[in-house]
């Protein structure tokens, strides 16, 4: 298999692949079984890789326990339990069904090989979250029965640390619940007091926390998961959950090199197609890109979806990908969606309009937004009309409620924009205060804000492009609240502030950009402004 490699990927790829991710570490949990001593070490192994979300692997390690002791009933429990994705929202109940069926053809059968209370708690659980009921009532059942066994044993770190990610499966997608979350955190931050080096307790701990209201809390399993659990490329982009939604670039950006390395190591070894890599990883650590001012390795990240497409459209090892257990992996359609997202994020914070230059298509609406603001900004309102009734549609035709809030905030955003091109700055100035007023009604960004250009950022430039430095100001500090750090808010409320006399403000706005930056690309006019701005801010 050839991968062609860019950046500081094709540097460090081959060092990275002399490792074997066997030898590196899961963590360290303690979960006595019934088991033989021969397939214990299987099945701890396969628990290690559940709790990181590496379920095709874990698989492989419960199936070996298997093999090695056919009675082995919490095997079997591991099995089925890789089959839920909780908080993936997905499921296979036939695949997991069908791994409880090999111990035992009806539920009494699979109880009686279950030699002791606790191992047939842990049983009476997999049975009720892969039962004959609807999912919900599947998941209120395992919820239920989870939190009977770790009352039931209450030194059990393991039924403490499903609990906890029951929990959090509990919170339907799309919406938040912090006073579940925080319970859940809560529960997994107790385990990892008395064992750091549980990978579940860090995980779910990173998951509960990452809401967008209390990511702080998360900062110590942030700080050790990636280190307690290496040979998880998921376990190494978790810590991101925590960082980024902070405005900490150079940790996030860590933790996502380090992700993507370790998933296309991955690839690499096991002979499969490049869209089992983990492009989740590698579109975050495209934003932080954005935000640290690299813009050339932001692009190596879309040049590294292009061949991923590439190498799917010429059927390059799919016979692999689609053995995968669970369907890991971009399939061609989220591949090319997350392409376009990532390429309308580009254009946006680098201000490099000319990419979309008589661009006449594109494959979603974050690219249709930057195709519109692309126009505004070249002078071509024609194309910019014709993307704003764009959006206008789409707001009305998405079926999803969270993509029609986008979708009305961006129409006004970009409203506001066109508006203002054509002289009514009054009326733009306006439409972009609503799309504000849209954009603060909804929760605080948990990781890449939506809308790809935050509408308060937007109005704030808008201001003080209108002479209004005081007004840009309040909405620059209103949109640093929302999005910590994010470097485009930052030069500006430097702009404005010395614009309007706050020289203390905008020194240390400036001071703060300069450090964002501190690796950002030769040749950007972002560093002279702000450095400059350090200077005379004071006379």
């Amino acid at each position: 298999m050839t991968l062609r490699l860019c950046g500081f990927f094709s540097l460090c790829f081959g060092g990275f692949l002399a490792a074997q991710p066997a030898a590196q570490p899961l963590g360290k949990i303690s979960f006595p079984t019934s088991g033989s001593p021969a397939a214990q070490p299987h099945f701890i192994r396969g628990v290690l890789l559940l709790h990181s979300f590496e379920y095709d692997r874990a698989i492989e390690a419960f199936r070996a326990a298997e093999g090695v002791d056919p009675n082995f009933a919490m095997a079997y429990w591991g099995e089925a339990m890789c089959f839920n994705q909780p908080l993936w929202y997905n499921d296979n109940v036939a695949k997991a069904r069908a791994a409880l069926a090999r111990l035992g053809d009806t539920s009494v059968a699979r109880a009686a090989k279950a030699p002791t209370p606790r191992e047939k708690g842990y049983l009476e659980a997999v049975e009720r979250l892969f039962s004959r009921a609807d999912k919900a009532a599947r998941d209120r059942a395992y919820l239920a029965r989870m939190r009977e066994l770790t009352r039931q044993y209450p030194d059990d770190d393991e039924a403490a640390a499903f609990y906890a990610l029951a929990l959090l499966a509990s919170i339907p997608q799309g919406e938040r619940n912090a006073a579940v979350s925080v319970q859940a955190g809560a529960i997994a931050t107790a385990i990892l007091e008395h064992n750091p080096q549980h990978p579940g307790a860090a995980h779910y701990a990173l998951h509960a926390y990452d809401d967008g209201e209390h990511a702080a809390q998360g900062l110590q399993a942030a700080r050790i998961y990636a280190k307690i659990a290496p040979a998880s490329s998921h376990a190494r982009h978790m810590p991101s959950h925590i960082f980024l939604p902070l405005g900490m670039w150079d940790a996030a950006a860590a933790s996502d090199e380090s992700a993507f390395e370790a998933s296309l190591g991955d690839v690499y070894r096991r002979g499969e197609s490049l869209a089992q890599a983990d492009f989740h990883s590698l579109s975050w650590l495209q934003y932080e890109y954005l935000q640290l001012g690299r813009f050339k390795k932001a692009r190596e990240c879309l040049d590294q979806v292009t061949r991923a497409l590439a190498a799917g459209s010429s059927g390059q090892h799919d016979a692999r990908h689609l053995e995968s257990e669970i369907g890991r992996g971009f399939g061609p359609a989220s591949l090319k969606n997350e392409l376009a997202s990532m390429r309308a994020r580009l254009v946006v914070e680098s201000g490099d309009w000319s990419e979309m230059k008589g661009r006449g298509s594109f494959d979603n609406i974050d690219e249709l937004f930057a195709l519109g603001l692309s126009s505004v900004k070249l002078g071509d309102l024609a194309r910019a009309d014709a993307a704003v009734e764009h959006l206008a549609n789409a707001g009305k035709a998405v079926p999803d409620r969270d993509a029609r809030e986008v979708a009305a905030i961006m129409w006004g955003e970009l409203d506001g924009m066109v508006r203002i091109a054509r002289g009514d700055r009054e009326a733009g100035l306006a439409a972009l205060g609503r799309a504000t007023t849209l954009e603060a009604a909804r929760p605080r960004p948990i990781a890449r804000p939506y809308p790809i250009k935050p509408a308060g950022e937007l109005y704030a430039e808008a201001l003080f492009a209108s002479g209004q430095p005081a007004a840009a100001i309040q909405q620059f500090r209103s949109a640093l609240v929302r999005t910590p750090n994010r470097a485009a808010s930052i030069i500006g409320l430097a702009q404005a502030a010395r614009a309007a006399g706050r020289a203390s403000e905008a020194t240390a706005a400036a001071s703060d950009f300069v450090k964002i930056w501190h690796a950002a690309d030769e040749g950007r006019p972002e560093i002279p402004l702000a450095k400059a701005l350090v200077r005379t801010a004071g006379k």
